[in-house]
């Protein structure tokens, strides 16, 4: 008998990943490539259908073949139509019949779900979420997002997305806008690329190891060089980590009045900085945090790393 698989796609503002795998979150095979940011949407289309004949032969080599595909998009999704409604990161997107083109490609049933919600119901069912009855995951990506499961079940509004996290507004001192007042997304503030603009255009003391890491290009300054300057112990790096920790703590002491989730599960590559990152986030946290969720909640990393939305997407697929 064939094994059936599922493809799982996950396009974001950085990366596009694609694995075969099945309906319990088990991954089997994977393939990885970069966003082409200057193509805009076509350029992801682009890749992700160039990459499609050698998964559905990769599919054969396994004794198996594809029998569904399903999406984590990066950004709110109308669940039923299986249509983007808009990108932040990627240009062009608006309105695009995502599932409708995958099926046209392919003839395979395809489904689409936003990435927050599909890693959300991902780290909830296989990873930190278990045992919970109010679970929140929020990553700290290009972008950030969010997801939350009520009861065990995926919490998805009136189905064009909700808990949409790095879209709520902050007070921003460095904001450079038009509006009347200084605020700011989360998400464009404390992003990784939020964080990289900011590492860019501040004044680096002259003694910070982040010239020597980045060359004395300080326009090519990345979260990644940023994480090894908080781990040598830079000043510069640890008052941008102290700036960021700060703002996103507000920011989920929000989620914690709205929801009081019992566990918050923290992904995205800026996490992978790891306890310098989520310390000083549970510091500040509980600094600002309603007195009625004191010592009822905890901040803890995503245990599925970078295959949190791939495996929500399969289960929900799966599911399908």
């Amino acid at each position: 008998m064939k094994k059936r698989f599922i493809l799982a796609i996950e396009t974001g503002g950085t990366k596009i990943q694609m694995v075969l795998g099945a309906d319990n979150g088990e991954i089997f095979y994977r393939y990885r490539t970069c966003v082409d940011r200057e193509k805009g949407f076509e350029g992801i289309l682009d890749r992700v259908t160039d990459a499609l004949p050698s998964l559905l032969e990769k599919a054969e080599e396994l004794g198996g073949a594809i029998e569904r595909i399903g999406i984590g998009f990066g950004g709110p999704v109308q669940t039923a139509t299986g249509t983007a409604i808009w990108s932040a990161q990627i240009d062009g997107w608006g309105n695009f019949p995502v599932t409708q083109f995958f099926e046209e490609k392919t003839g395979i049933p395809s489904y689409l779900y936003n990435d927050s919600n599909a890693a959300a119901w991902g780290e909830y069912c296989l990873g930190a979420g278990r045992g919970t009855d109010i679970f929140f995951y929020t990553n700290i990506g290009s972008g950030v997002g969010g997801g939350i499961v009520i009861d065990g079940k995926l919490f998805d509004g009136q189905g064009f997305g909700v808990a949409e996290f790095g879209q709520s507004y902050l007070y921003d001192p460095c904001y450079k806008g038009s509006s009347i007042y200084p605020v700011n997304h989360i998400e464009r503030i404390c992003s990784g690329w939020g964080i990289e603009a900011r590492l860019r255009r501040e004044t680096i003391p002259e003694d910070s190891v982040l010239w020597e890491l980045c060359s004395f290009r300080q326009q090519e300054l990345d979260c990644r060089m940023w994480g090894q300057g908080i781990h040598a112990g830079d000043s510069f790096s640890l008052k941008i980590l102290e700036e960021t920790a700060e703002y996103f703590a507000i920011a989920l002491c929000n989620v914690l009045c709205f929801y009081s989730p019992q566990v918050i599960a923290i992904g995205g590559g800026v996490s992978l900085i790891g306890e310098p990152l989520l310390e000083r986030i549970r510091y500040y946290t509980e600094q600002y945090v309603y007195q009625n969720c004191k010592g009822r909640y905890r901040i803890v990393k995503s245990e599925l790393d970078e295959d949190v939305v791939l495996a929500g997407t399969l289960l929900l697929t799966g599911a399908e």
